[in-house]
This record gives structure tokens, C-alpha cells and sequence, in this order.
């Protein structure tokens, strides 16, 4: 009796299976909002698997790297992670559980997870896994990632695999945790661990009753008179192999594999499927279904009725905003695709009425769904008439018109800071407050000698601003925050469009403690003519999908001090690294982006010992941080410091690392990293492609930027007198100031001034002497020899006729003398 009922308990609830094979979790760890799996897992073989748990964390959205999960500490106020943390915080961390079921072994062999840090660049995490479910005795999960001292990739996730050994008995379970802390002597707020793709595996022994599949049908969408697209999701295969999956349909409910269905492979986990062959104007029913040893299952029916014939899509106009001199921003929305593919989308305007597609026109993209537009070379004081439109196989829809009229331009305004209260303002944030929104003049600050301590930052909606200091190496914005410290970090942060410096110092004076920025720029068409950038670690940071030119300037840091994923280019710079085995770059370069970091005609350089006592013998070109990293330097100058592999690992594989005629004892092609196949020299051809012209045009990305952008250095008038006024000012003591550049090639200038001071009874003059000399004390150039009255002088040094190497110009003006050392780089 009891036999003949084991047999009817096997026939009802599905199949015996009595074998060794694998099993697999996954915790995909993707957002719910969007069709994802949020803290639920798929499952394949004779397991179950528990929600994601939170202990002493929470999830603060999915806007990790590669829209993954991003865990903060939970804690009041602030979510702050504590200080002077060097191991896990047992009461922190995110818990992942696999339970056998009844009859079955577990043998977990396999650990995997993707990590990263967000907004930080001192956080670690340890991962700990144990079958006891007091947690007593947990084993550790060693692991390395490709940061030195072991810190999580910053805002770039690496995939970590791991060796375990863990026997699950029967009805047991294997719980695994991840502790992230972060490593900080202040403690810090608005960090995450970014954490996705969760993943425990092995094999499992015993007497398997397999049961049937679950899953979970897709929304249909796409709707079309004979097609349509669906799917579905499988997050349990019941403990047996899925055999067959896919959606099936029938124009009554409950359709069934009986009826008309599609094939979409095998195993658990999300499927797509198109739905064809259907009539037009009718009625159907759908649903996903999974087959296994046990039989098949389906997800719940979803009723769809198809089109009655294709139609041109149906689009809605934006409103107009942001509506300027010779641009203005609309856009639209794709509600309905009409049958078949959106293949064009945007908005179109003219001056007379009822525009098309034949009048003026963006175009933005494909498919359906909301769009922005910007619309360029605009006339001024002129009314306009504007719709959206989006385009198929049927022909074209448009949106209702909607009528703008453009500003006049409005007059250049000067504004003046001085720390000493002569000008419109004492600190450039207070002029930076004060710039209206979208102003269509230009507005210009002009920013007198000083070193302005502050935290600067330019808003977004603060356009056409012109900042311009009086003496580049004198005129300085400075701040020592960083990343870690509790404070916004840039020392100046540029979020406008449109925006220009000259003649000016950003700077960060915080050592090698974190992130430390000097400025980090976040609009579109920025330039920095004669600016110096100063700092140490991550020293500029291209944060947005911009265009960024730097011309005649000079940069220094020493780890990733130009970074980001901006399109950007140096032209005609010095790039200073400051400490042994630093790296230059650390591009983030967009997949939609033909360019990324680029140096043309720039020198690389870099002291004998860097900034703490270490002697500077190597460092890199750059190293790959996310997305896909294109780094180029076209005919540069290469110290003999740089490390003949050129380039070194991060997190990513670089979509391009390369050089054309670059020339320097440091330039070794032949020996640079074999790494990956990106790694190259460009061609001739290829080489014609990078000029700022092409660089910069608006098809630079996809899709594209709304116009070209060639860069011009503006012409500033400054009112009448103050040029002229500051220079008659007589210093009030002796001073010679660095040369400019430094390095040079082959010219450089150099500043000094006299001082009424220590003259001869009677006299209004003194004798100044500025010389030249090199490394073994010959004198090489004499500048001056002359009686000079008090002021402010420039001298002009051409080396044409010297060798490269560290030379020392000494200025003697009665009993002041002073030597200083630069560097001639041919």
C-alpha cells in the first residue's frame, strides 16, 4: 500500500530524478521599474533562493555603473559610513541565500558578483559565506581587484569570481554576505557599493522530484497589423532542465503550445520573442510558457487586439524653452508607433507657418518615447513656427505648432573682483551668483592678483561667461577640499555652456590624501586659454558629455589628473606629473563618442623628484577607467620617464590608446603594451582626423551635438585705465617671478620688478642684471644689463641656440639677488 502511493505522489506532483548534476542562482540585482528583477533571483536545478537581504544597508537606486544597485550604510543622520575603518562592520552588510530542497545535496563551488564604488575612492568590501545560519564561523572569500590596496574599481564594475567549497545538506542552506565599509578618517556620506549579477553554482546529488517551471509572461508591445513582441521571464525551472520556451497564442483564452507559438531556446532567465503571422484587426490572447521533465507551465494571459492598417506615428510637440538669441530647445514624444519602425524623429520650423521636413530641421533618433531638440542658427528678434515630427514606412506625423520668437542680443557686461574691495565683488563666487540666467550677452569677470580660498561653482543655466585674470600665475582659485573630506570636492566646478577662462590658475592644494579636484567641468563649449591647472590626484575631470579645449595652458597632477568622458582636447600644453608611477589619463570615453582625450602638439614633463622626496624614474600615459576609454597624443613630446609600455590596466578594455609622431626619449612604439590589440600607432589617414575642426563637430557623437565648434580665443575690452592703471603701480619690493612656459620651446618670459628700495643717495635708478646659466654655472644668455627705475619688466629668453636641458636665470638689482630654475625641452 504504501508503495502504490509513493507512486501516485510521484505522478501527481511531477518526476523522480536520481542523479549528480549542476545547479545554478543568479540575482540579476536590476531595477523593477523598468521590467527588471530587483531583489529576486533565477534558479536553475533543485534549489530555491531567498530575496536579497539588507542588514544595517539599503538600496539607494539603480544608477550604479551599468544601472546596477547602489548599497549606502543605513544610518541617521545621513547614511554617513563611520571613520577609521579598516575591516568589516559585522552588523553591515547585504545577504544572498541558496536553499536544497528536500532529498538533494548541494555542493557550491562557484562565487561570482560585479562590485564598484561610487563617489569614492577609498571603499572595500569583504564577502564571507557560511551554512550555519547564526553565521558562527564564517569563511572568507578572498578576492583582488584592479585598484591598489585592494579598493573597489571607482564607478566601474569588476566582475569577481570565486573558488568556494560549500556542502549544503539536505533542507539546508548557504547563506553568502558582502560587507562594504570605506576607509576614511572623517567618515563620509553619498557613497555607495554598486553590486550587480550575483551568482552562486555547483552540483547537487539526490533523489529529485521535479516540479513545474515558473514564470512570468512580458507586456506586448510593438502592436502591428500582423506582429507584435513579447517574452518572457523564467525564475524557477522546477528543478529539471528547461527543454523548450517561448509565447503562444490563440485568438481564445489560455492559449496552449497547441496553438501557434514561438521557440526561443532553452534554460531559465528572460527571452524575447516576435510574434508574426497574424491578421489584422483581431483580438488574441498570449502568454509565455517553459517545458521540463515535469510538464508545462505558463505565465499569466495577456490580451492584444492588432492594428487595422499602418498609420504614420503619432507625435506631441515640447514646448519651447531656453529660447535665446540664435537657439532655442524643443522636442516631442512618440506615442504610437504607427505599425512599423520610427525611423526618424525631431522637429522642424520655419518663419512663415505650418512647417515640414522639408523646412529647417533636427534630427533626433529613432523609435518611440520622448526626444529633446536643440535649435541652432536661429535669426534674432524673429517669430518662428515649430512642431515635431516622426517618420515610418507610412510617411510622416506631426505634433501641434507651436510659435516662438527669438531675443535681441544683449549688451557685454564687465564685472570686477578684487580682494581688496576696488571692484564690483571681493570673490569670484559672489560675481558667479550674480550672472543671469541664459544671458545672450557675454559676461565678463575680471578677476585682479590674488589667491581667491574658495569653493567656486558656475550653475548650468549661467551661459556666455568670460573669466579672465589679470595675471595667469598670479591670479589663483584655490581650495584644499576632497573626496573624502565631507566637503564638495572641486575647487571650481563649471556646469555652464558656453563658458571661457584665460589667464588664470584653478588649483587644489590637497596631497595624495583622495579625489581632489581643481575643477571639474559639466556643460558643453568650454575653453581655457593660458590657464594653469593644478593638483594631485584627479586634478581635471571632464564630467560631462561635452566639448572641452585647453589651449596654451599647463596641467599637473599625479594619479588620473585628466579624466572623465568628455571629448576633450589639449592644444599646444605642458602635462606635468608630479609623482613616481602616476598616470596622466583615466578616460570614461562614451560608446556614442568618435573621440576622447586627445593632446595635440602638447610636452610632457616632469621634475626629477616629485612632490614628497620620491625620485620620478616612471609613470603612464593613461589607463583605462569605464565605458570605452579613447586616449590619442599626436605629435608630443615624450620624457624619458615615461614607461615604455606606455599604458597600464584599470577596469576596462580601451576602445583606443594610441600616438602619431610623438617624439622624446620616452616615445618607444615598439615597445608599448601588448595588452590589448587597441593599443596602436595611428596611420596618416587616421591622423588627418584629429584637428580641433573634427574633433569638435557637432557629429563627434551620437546623436549628434546641435552645432560644429571651432573654438576662438575672445577679444575682452577692458574699460579705459585698468590695464594702463595697474601697470604704473610701483612694487613695493623686489621680485623675480617663474619663467612662462616651463618648460619651453624655444621662447619663454620671464617677470621681474624693482622696487624703490636700497637705491644710491640721490638716484631714481639701480643696475639689473638678469643672466642665464646652465647646470655647471657657464653663463649662456645675458637678458639685461642696465640701469632700470622701479616697475614691473618682461624679458623675452630665445634658446634656439642652446641644447635641451635645466638651466637657472639669476636676477641681481643692487643688494637683491634671486636665481630660479627652468627647463628648455626642443
Amino acid at each position: 500500500m504504501r508503495r502504490i502511493l509513493l507512486i501516485l505522489i510521484f505522478l501527481t506532483h511531477g518526476s523522480i530524478l536520481f542523479c549528480q548534476n549542476t545547479f545554478s542562482v543568479k540575482w540579476p540585482l536590476t531595477n523593477p521599474a523598468t521590467g527588471g528583477t530587483g531583489f529576486t533571483a533565477n534558479v536553475a536545478g533543485p534549489v530555491e533562493a531567498l530575496d536579497e537581504k539588507f542588514v544595517g544597508t539599503e538600496i539607494n537606486q539603480y544608477t550604479g555603473p551599468s544601472n546596477s544597485q547602489r548599497v549606502r550604510m543605513k544610518t541617521t543622520p545621513s547614511n554617513t559610513w563611520p571613520a577609521n575603518i579598516k575591516d568589516k562592520i559585522d552588523t553591515v552588510f547585504v545577504e544572498f541565500v541558496v536553499a536544497s530542497k528536500i532529498g538533494v545535496q548541494l555542493n557550491a563551488t562557484k562565487l561570482s558578483v560585479s562590485l564598484a564604488a561610487t563617489a569614492i575612492n577609498t571603499m572595500k568590501a569583504a564577502i564571507y559565506y557560511s551554512t550555519d545560519a547564526s553565521f558562527k564561523n564564517p569563511i572568507n572569500v578572498p578576492f583582488t581587484t584592479n585598484v591598489a590596496g585592494n579598493y573597489l574599481v571607482r564607478d566601474a564594475l569588476q566582475n569577481i569570481v570565486a573558488d568556494i567549497n560549500a556542502s549544503v545538506p539536505d533542507g539546508g542552506k548557504l547563506y553568502v554576505r558582502i560587507y562594504p565599509w570605506v576607509e576614511t578618517s572623517t567618515g563620509a556620506s553619498g557613497k555607495y557599493m554598486a553590486i550587480q549579477n550575483v551568482g552562486i553554482s555547483g552540483t547537487y546529488t539526490g533523489n529529485v522530484i521535479a516540479s513545474m517551471p515558473t514564470i512570468t509572461t512580458t507586456p506586448v508591445t510593438k502592436i502591428s497589423t500582423t506582429s507584435a513582441f513579447s517574452g518572457g521571464n523564467i525564475t524557477s525551472d522546477g528543478g529539471a532542465e528547461i527543454t523548450e520556451r517561448g509565447v503562444c497564442w490563440n485568438t481564445s483564452e489560455n492559449p496552449t503550445i497547441a496553438n501557434s507559438r514561438t521557440k526561443e531556446g532553452t534554460g531559465v532567465g528572460t527571452f524575447l520573442s516576435t510574434v508574426s503571422s497574424l491578421t489584422n484587426s483581431t483580438k488574441y490572447f498570449l502568454r509565455a510558457y517553459a517545458t521540463n521533465s515535469a510538464g508545462t507551465s505558463y505565465g499569466e494571459g495577456i490580451p492584444f487586439t492588432t492594428m487595422s492598417a499602418l498609420t504614420v506615428p503619432v507625435v506631441t510637440t515640447t514646448d519651447v524653452s531656453s529660447i535665446l538669441v540664435t537657439t532655442a530647445v524643443s522636442g516631442g514624444n512618440v506615442t504610437d508607433w504607427g505599425g512599423t519602425e520610427v525611423t526618424e524623429r525631431g522637429v522642424c520650423w520655419n518663419t512663415t507657418g505650418t512647417p515640414t521636413t522639408n523646412d529647417k530641421k533636427t534630427s533626433d533618433g529613432t523609435g518611440t518615447g520622448t526626444f529633446a531638440s536643440a535649435l541652432t542658427e536661429l535669426t534674432k528678434s524673429t517669430k518662428y513656427y515649430i512642431r515635431a515630427y516622426a517618420t515610418n514606412n507610412s510617411g510622416t506625423g506631426y505634433g501641434t505648432i507651436k510659435e516662438f520668437t527669438t531675443q535681441e542680443p544683449a549688451p557685454d557686461v564687465l564685472k570686477i573682483v578684487a580682494q581688496n574691495g576696488t571692484g564690483d565683488y571681493k570673490t569670484v563666487q559672489a560675481a558667479f551668483r550674480d550672472v543671469p540666467i541664459n544671458y545672450t550677452g557675454r559676461w565678463i569677470i575680471y578677476v585682479k592678483k590674488g589667491t581667491y580660498y574658495e569653493l567656486d561653482t558656475l550653475a548650468a543655466n549661467k551661459i556666455n561667461v568670460i573669466l579672465v585674470g589679470e595675471d595667469r600665475d598670479n591670479t589663483i582659485l584655490v581650495n584644499d577640499k576632497y573626496a573624502t573630506s565631507g566637503f564638495t570636492n572641486p575647487s571650481t566646478r563649471i556646469s555652464a555652456n558656453d563658458f571661457t577662462a584665460m589667464n588664470i590658475t584653478f588649483q587644489n592644494t590637497s596631497h595624495d590624501i583622495a579625489q581632489a579636484l581643481a575643477i571639474e567641468t559639466n556643460g558643453d563649449r568650454i575653453a581655457f586659454y593660458n590657464c594653469s591647472i593644478k593638483g594631485y590626484q584627479d586634478t581635471f575631470y571632464g564630467n560631462g558629455i561635452g566639448r572641452i579645449y585647453f589651449k596654451d595652458s599647463f596641467v599637473e597632477g599625479t594619479v588620473d589628473f585628466i579624466y572623465g568622458k568628455s571629448i576633450m582636447v589639449f592644444d599646444n600644453c605642458t602635462i606635468k606629473e608630479i609623482r613616481e608611477g602616476g598616470y596622466i589619463t583615466a578616460a570614461s570615453t562614451d560608446a556614442a563618442m568618435k573621440f576622447g582625450i586627445n593632446f595635440l602638439d602638447c610636452t610632457i614633463t616632469n621634475d626629477p623628484v616629485g612632490y614628497n622626496g620620491t625620485p620620478i624614474t616612471s609613470f603612464y600615459l593613461g589607463r583605462p577607467w569605464q565605458a570605452q576609454p579613447r586616449v590619442v597624443w599626436v605629435r608630443c613630446y615624450e620624457p624619458a620617464t615615461v614607461n615604455p609600455l606606455g599604458w597600464t590596466t584599470m577596469a576596462v578594455t580601451p576602445a583606443l590608446y594610441a600616438e602619431y609622431k610623438c617624439t622624446g626619449p620616452g616615445f618607444k612604439p615598439s615597445e608599448r603594451t601588448k595588452l590589448w590589440s587597441t593599443v596602436r600607432q595611428l596611420t596618416d589617414v587616421e591622423a588627418a582626423d584629429y584637428t580641433v575642426q573634427n574633433i569638435f563637430s557637432k557629429n563627434s557623437k551620437s546623436p549628434a551635438f546641435a552645432t560644429d565648434w571651432i573654438p576662438v580665443k575672445p577679444s575682452v575690452t577692458l574699460p579705459t585705465g585698468i590695464e594702463k592703471e595697474e601697470s604704473k603701480i610701483i612694487p613695493d619690493e623686489y621680485e623675480l617671478m617663474q619663467n612662462y612656459p616651463n618648460p619651453f620651446n624655444p621662447e619663454t618670459t620671464i617677470s621681474y620688478k624693482i622696487a624703490p628700495l636700497n637705491l644710491p643717495k640721490g638716484e631714481t635708478s639701480v643696475h639689473v642684471a638678469l643672466k642665464v646659466y646652465d647646470v655647471l654655472g657657464n653663463e649662456v644668455a645675458t637678458l639685461v644689463d642696465e640701469y632700470k627705475q622701479p616697475g614691473s619688466y618682461v624679458k623675452t629668453l630665445h634658446a634656439t641656440s642652446l641644447p635641451s636641458g635645466v638651466y637657472f636665470y639669476k636676477l641681481t638689482a643692487g643688494s637683491f639677488s634671486e636665481t630660479k630654475k627652468m627647463i628648455y625641452l626642443k
